[in-house]
């Protein structure tokens, strides 16, 4: 679907004062790319404060069908994509499980000391969400809505997720491993940082980390299935696919995960997955991307709907009512 225009609205998560016109530079992986805070205009919300923020994109168009939104809990990090008009029951939920902290045979480390290198769960965890921000990905050709939360993990370390919620259609991901994004899709990375390793005592026994495991489990419309001829893209139902790389972007550097990762385990609606992150100095990120995310909403718009005083119809169509 073809983009005439972009007009990006922010608020800020807490209050409703609009955000004045700066921009700054952000480096990452794919981009270095000028954010840029515009006033606010029709397009893109965000709505709510603590604990939950909700952020959304739509294009600036005659006919616009891309309506993505993100719902984020501030206590646990769970997250909430879906379209609009089909609401957020028709979801997919994203869900921090666990992390650990092991040693290069995969053993779990740190974990009997008064500073635990492991959590076993999120569900009590504070994130803190930032304000929204436009910004520019793959060589500043893909304009995304940007949305951050983070938490420190104990004493350890920091971990941060950012969502993308693309406005335009283009090509992103690790180097070999592009995908393919349209308007609407989601593109969000987790990156851990500030880390303290383990060195810890235990017994006799030092123990060394090597590598950081975080379980993240995906609920979806349906049972996850592998898409044909891929292990790395799954079907979550309802035309929305998680696509997945075997890489991190760590220390400035791509960087392959060992043998085996992401692991990924399906129990009905819900897949479990283990992303192992390499033992680093300053960051380490992942970066998949949820795609089709409007696909189920757009197919139900194109048929003709008729009701008490309302005629509406699919991209391209006249929409009326009262």
């Amino acid at each position: 679907m073809a983009l005439a225009a972009l007009a990006f609205t922010c608020l800020a998560v807490v209050g409703s004062a609009q955000a004045d016109v700066n921009s700054s530079t952000t480096t990452g992986p794919e981009h270095t790319a000028t954010t840029t805070y515009l006033p606010t205009g029709p397009g893109t919300t965000v709505t709510g404060a603590p604990p939950t923020t909700t952020t959304a994109l739509t294009e600036d168009t005659p006919n616009a069908t891309s309506r993505t939104k993100v719902d984020i809990m501030g206590q646990s990090g769970k997250f909430t994509v879906y379209d609009e008009r089909s609401g957020k029951g028709s979801g997919i939920q994203l869900t921090m499980d666990a992390l650990r902290e092991v040693d290069a045979d995969g053993t779990s480390v740190g974990a009997s000391g008064s500073v635990k290198h492991s959590i076993n769960t999120f569900a009590a965890q504070d994130f803190s969400i930032a304000d929204a921000e436009d910004v520019t990905l793959g060589n500043r050709q893909v304009p995304a809505l940007k949305i951050s939360f983070s938490s420190s993990i104990s004493t350890i370390g920091k971990i941060r997720v950012d969502t993308y919620v693309i406005g335009k259609s283009g090509l992103l991901g690790p180097p070999g491993e592009e995908w393919a994004v349209l308007p609407g899709d989601l593109k969000w990375s987790i990156e851990l940082s500030e880390w303290n390793w383990c060195g810890c005592s235990k017994g006799q026994t030092t123990e060394e980390g090597a590598f950081v495991d975080l379980d993240i489990s995906v609920k979806g419309l349906g049972t996850a299935q592998a898409n044909t001829g891929s292990n790395k893209s799954l079907s979550l139902g309802g035309g929305v696919n998680l696509e997945l790389s075997s890489q991190t972007y760590t220390d400035g550097a791509w960087v392959s995960m060992p043998e085996g990762y992401p692991k990924i385990v399906m129990q009905g609606s819900s897949t479990i997955f283990t992303f192992r992150f390499p033992k680093f100095s300053t960051s380490s990120l992942y970066d998949p991307v949820l795609t089709g995310l409007n696909a189920a909403a757009e197919s139900s718009d194109s048929s003709t709907t008729t009701g008490p005083g309302t005629t509406s119809a699919g991209p391209g169509a006249t929409s009326a009512g009262p």
